[in-house]
Order: structure tokens, then sequence, then C-alpha cells
């Protein structure tokens, strides 16, 4: 007869939920807003009014300011915060695509190595163009 000597179980606490808080706006100097305000909503908006001012000013100058101070920063603030690229934002997804492309394709455990040989079949390489149904 063999004894069991497995240890009970132990629970590890995790505080990643900690960091995933997310901080609610709901009234400035005492007032009351209309609606909760999202500090990432409002980070996202800023930096698209900053962006699209300084387009406004220098490349945009043809388009009315309403739209250049006003309406394509509320646009992008909402097409960043709620769209979805692959479970991602819009400018995560971005940021990784952009990685991508500037990463070496030629890996091997995760370094980056150089092909010293160039390989070539012996015999002709036979392969299906179209899938066959039965």
């Amino acid at each position: 007869m063999s004894e069991n000597h497995n240890s009970p179980r132990v629970m590890v606490s995790n505080y990643t939920k900690i960091w995933n808080l997310d901080f609610v706006i709901y009234a400035l100097e005492g007032k009351k807003l209309p609606v909760p305000a999202n500090l990432r909503v409002i980070l996202i908006f800023v930096v698209c009014w900053v962006t699209f001012w300084f387009l406004g000013t220098t490349v945009l100058f043809f388009v009315p300011k309403v739209y250049t101070n006003l309406l394509l920063p509320l646009g992008a603030t909402w097409l960043i915060a709620k769209q979805k690229l692959d479970g991602k934002p819009p400018h995560k997804w971005l940021f990784g695509m952009v990685r991508f492309w500037i990463s070496p394709k030629h890996l091997y455990r995760y370094k980056k190595f150089e092909h010293t040989k160039h390989y070539v079949y012996g015999s002709k390489v036979i392969f299906r163009t179209r899938r066959e149904r039965a």
C-alpha cells in the first residue's frame, strides 16, 4: 500500500486585476457631468484633438475648423475606443503590425539567423491547386 504524499492545493494570490481598474470621472469641480467620462477615452480624445489641430494648421488648412477641432477628433476617438481589430484596440493592432513588419522573419529559438544554404529540390514538386470533392 502506497501513501499519497501530495501536498494540498495552495491558492496563489494574483493582483493583475488591480491594474485593470476602469477610472471614471463623474463630476468636475463639484459639478456633476451629464455622462460619466472614462479617463482612457478622455485621454484618447485629447491626443486625437492635438493631432488633428496640428494637421489642421499644417496639412489640412483647407478643411473647416469645425471638422478639425471637433468632428474628426470625436470620430477618431470613437474608432480607437470602441472598435476592435483582431480583438485589440486599433492603435495596439497597428503597433503589432508595424513590429511584425520590422522584425526579422527567419528566427531560430526567437533569435535572428541567416540562411547560409539555398536548398534546391532534386525532383519535381507536385501539389494540387484545387480541392477535389468526392
